[in-house]
């Protein structure tokens, strides 16, 4: 995945701060701004990220950033796409038991199936930043700052 982001400073083990403007929520190609649609809903405009700073860019400068795909999607299928599975997982199971027959039951099941789901990715995260999981690489300067 690449996108452009800002250089914010430069830290001296070869790695940079970059600041990546967040996307708009809808995924649409228009200015959310004018249309006080997504963009009003977004707390925060920018995440700050960590990433080797391979093309030697300096602070102010416009770069592309890349992370690793492979690691990227499967943080994704596993945070999206795992308490469903596990809530349907557990939907279906349930309806096999001696007691499957109360739909109650089964919803209550699918239920935890879902939490479940959600707390696996939420180990799933914390396990990724402890051991920097998720890298990112400055690869090319888009725009050289030229004033500072």
């Amino acid at each position: 995945m690449e996108q452009i982001a800002m250089v914010k400073s430069v830290q001296g083990n070869g790695m940079a701060v970059v600041a990546v403007q967040r996307g708009t929520a809808c995924g649409a190609a228009h200015n959310c701004a004018e249309c006080n649609g997504c963009e009003t809903t977004l707390t925060r405009k920018e995440n700050l990220v960590t990433a080797y700073n391979d093309a030697e860019a300096k602070p102010g400068d416009m770069v592309r950033v890349c992370s690793e795909n492979g690691t990227f999607f499967k943080t994704a299928a596993i945070v999206y796409i795992l308490p469903l599975v596990l809530a349907l997982v557990f939907y279906g199971v349930s309806s096999f038991l001696p007691f499957g027959g109360n739909e109650m039951l089964r919803a209550l099941c699918a239920g935890i199936g879902f939490v479940a789901g959600v707390l696996v990715a939420v180990a799933w995260d914390r396990h990724m930043k402890r051991v920097d999981g998720l890298r990112f690489h400055v690869v090319e300067i888009v725009r050289a700052c030229s004033g500072m």
